[in-house]
C-alpha cells in the first residue's frame, strides 16, 4: 500500500517524528479504498473507504496515531473500585477509600488517551473535535448518565459524575452491585 510517509512525518510532533510508521500490514488501496487482505481464503474487506487522496492521507495519519508510542509517561490512577475476582458470575470488588477516579478501572483508558493525545499534535482542530466526540461516546457507553469528558487541556479524560457503569444492555444494573464489595482498603 503507497504510506504518504512524507505527509505523515510532517504533521507528527517532534518527538514521535522518527518512529516507525508502517502500520499497514496486510492491507492494500483500490482506489481510494484500503483493502485488508481476506483471512485464510476469506475475501478482502474494506477498512476505509475515503473522499479523496487527502482524507486518505489524514486517515493513515490517525492510523499512525492509534499505534505509535507516545514518549510521554502514562499517568496512573487510583480507581475507587478494582474488580478482584468474579464468584458465582459476578465481579466481587475491592474499594479504595483514597482515589483519583471513581470509575472502574477501563482497559480502553490509557489507548483511547495516547491516542488523542498524539492526534492533538498533529489534526486539524475540527477533526481532532470530532475524535474527541467520537472516543467521548465510546468511554461513556455503558453508564446511562454521561460520565466522561476529555480535558483539552491536560489531554486527558475527566469524570464529570458519579454515574457507575452498567452490566450489559439487558441488565442495567450499576457496579459494582450492593454486597460486590468484599474488601475495603485506606
Amino acid at each position: 500500500m503507497k504510506i504518504y510517509e512524507d505527509f505523515i512525518r510532517s504533521h507528527l510532533s517532534e518527538e514521535l517524528s522518527d518512529a516507525p510508521i508502517d502500520y499497514f500490514s496486510g492491507e492494500y488501496l483500490d482506489g481510494l479504498k484500503v483493502m485488508c487482505e481476506g483471512e485464510r481464503g476469506g475475501p478482502d474487506t474494506v477498512v476505509y473507504e475515503a473522499k479523496d487522496e487527502e482524507d486518505l492521507c489524514w486517515w493513515q495519519l490517525e492510523r499512525v496515531c492509534h499505534y505509535i508510542d507516545d514518549k510521554k509517561p502514562y499517568e496512573e490512577k487510583t480507581w475507587r473500585w478494582y474488580r478482584d475476582h468474579a464468584e458465582d458470575g459476578q465481579w466481587r470488588y475491592i474499594e479504595h477509600r483514597n482515589y483519583d477516579y471513581n470509575a472502574i478501572e477501563d482497559a480502553r483508558l490509557k489507548g483511547f488517551e495516547r491516542f488523542l493525545r498524539n492526534c492533538s499534535r498533529c489534526l486539524p482542530e475540527d477533526r481532532f473535535e470530532e475524535r474527541i466526540e467520537k472516543y467521548t461516546g465510546l468511554m461513556n457507553r455503558w453508564y446511562k448518565i454521561p460520565h466522561w469528558d476529555y480535558d483539552r487541556e491536560r489531554l486527558c479524560f475527566i469524570e464529570i459524575s458519579d454515574s457507575r457503569e452498567y452490566a450489559a444492555d439487558n441488565d442495567d444494573t450499576e457496579e459494582p452491585r450492593p454486597g460486590s464489595v468484599i474488601r475495603t482498603v485506606e
